[in-house]
């Protein structure tokens, strides 16, 4: 009882030492509302918009007087609870207009910016280039700027940290709504340095009049646990930060057919397939690609599960293979593990895996990981090539960091 009384203390101790991050929302309440007082808001927000007491943005905004004319939701919907892909319908909030960005219309519309003056962004990412809401980001940003209305962004904190770049930029040719911005798949940006870093290199127009609200006590260095806010699922596969964390990597997996959890309690956390040999992927993995980690050997059952995902890669079939158990934030680089057990499922499994996958070729960004699987490219000249990528990304990004 002692001893774990002790070990309480530390971690008390070892949490206090560092101050809350304050979001950009409770900075905007407290220092800029007057800015739109008598202004017409659009908000572009969903189930993550909450200040760090839990109080929902759009309800402290209401408290306040403010003049919320109308909502723009993301994919999963304002309420966050749909399945990927799905699209969503208008609906109202009260007598507020939701408007959805992942059905009929991906951009505000004209008329649907009629009765706004101003639109505030506060939505939580994972910090993948391979998520929908930063090209939602960019695409109200592109419309606001064609109507003349400002854009404040309330910033939040990057789950997976600041500092970790991996991954190639994308390609244009293979710009999509999973991905549309020429970054790495792990960026290590905050949506705010994000937004300044879309008008800075014209990937929209210069002339948007961007407004970002930065928070106080972040830290480039810090994961999601380092900040002390209480995490919201971001959306229905990503329960945790664990779970963000692992995704730039593991995504890819569904991209040549492996299961990556889906279907399961713990998405992006496990992988497998009902032909996987565990002995032979154990032994064939490198330590260094293990840096940060453990893995358990499993055997599950991916399921269909309503709201999360009715089709997961062998659904309804036992799979084997392994979680990840993540020891080191820091240390884990989600891409690079998973580009390594890509090469070693290429050498034993080549009749197994798909060669010419265009989900996995959207969610890479480019043909390289195609052209390694096809034989066309080495497994060292994809890696020199994404290593260019990123050191190329570390510095064009250098003007539009925000924090240390």
């Amino acid at each position: 009882m002692a001893l774990s009384l002790l070990f309480w203390w530390l971690n008390l101790n070892l949490y206090s030492t560092e101050p809350q991050v304050e979001l950009g929302n409770a900075v905007f309440l407290k220092e800029r509302l007057p800015e739109i007082k008598n202004q017409r808001l659009g908000l572009v927000i969903n189930h993550t918009s909450l200040l760090s007491n839990g109080t929902p943005l759009l309800q402290a905004l209401l408290e306040q007087g403010a003049q919320v004319r109308a909502i723009f939701s993301p994919e999963h919907g304002f309420s966050g609870l749909e399945e990927g892909g799905i699209e969503i319908q208008d609906s109202r909030y009260q007598q507020i207009k939701i408007f959805s960005l992942y059905g009929q219309n991906k951009k505000p519309t004209p008329a649907q910016m009629k009765e706004i003056d101003v639109f505030l962004y506060d939505i939580q990412g994972v910090g993948t280039r391979f998520y929908t809401y930063i090209t939602t980001l960019k695409y109200v940003i592109a419309a606001a700027a064609a109507a003349h209305l400002p854009v404040y962004v309330l910033d939040r904190p990057n789950p997976i940290g600041g500092e970790i770049i991996e991954g190639p930029l994308l390609q244009l040719k293979y710009k999509s709504f999973i991905g549309a911005l020429p970054i790495p798949v792990r960026h290590g940006l905050t949506c705010g340095e994000l937004s300044l870093m879309m008008k800075g290199e014209k990937w929209v127009p210069a002339e948007i009049d961007l407004r970002v609200i930065k928070m106080r006590n972040w830290k480039r260095k810090y994961f999601w646990e380092d900040t002390q806010l209480n995490w919201i699922p971001t959306s229905p596969n990503i329960p945790s930060p664990e779970a963000a964390l692992a995704y730039p990597g593991t995504g890819l997996l569904g991209g040549i057919i492996l299961n990556q959890g889906l279907g399961t309690s713990e998405p992006f956390l496990r992988w497998g397939a009902p032909w996987l040999e565990q002995d032979k992927i154990e032994k064939a993995l490198p330590n260094a690609a293990l840096k940060g980690i453990t893995l358990e050997k499993i055997s599950y059952t991916p399921l269909p599960l309503p709201g999360k995902t009715m089709e997961p890669p062998y659904k309804n079939q036992l799979c084997h293979g392994y979680k990840i158990h993540i020891l080191q934030n820091k240390e884990f680089f989600s891409l690079r593990f998973t580009l390594t057990l890509i090469k070693v499922l290429k050498e034993r499994y080549p009749d197994k895996i798909y060669q010419n996958s265009q989900s996995l070729t959207l969610m890479f960004g480019n043909d390289l990981l195609a052209e390694y699987l096809e034989g066309k490219i080495s497994y060292p000249a994809l890696l020199e090539s994404i290593n260019r990528d990123e050191n190329k990304f570390r510095e064009q990004r250098r003007p539009y960091l925000l924090y240390k």
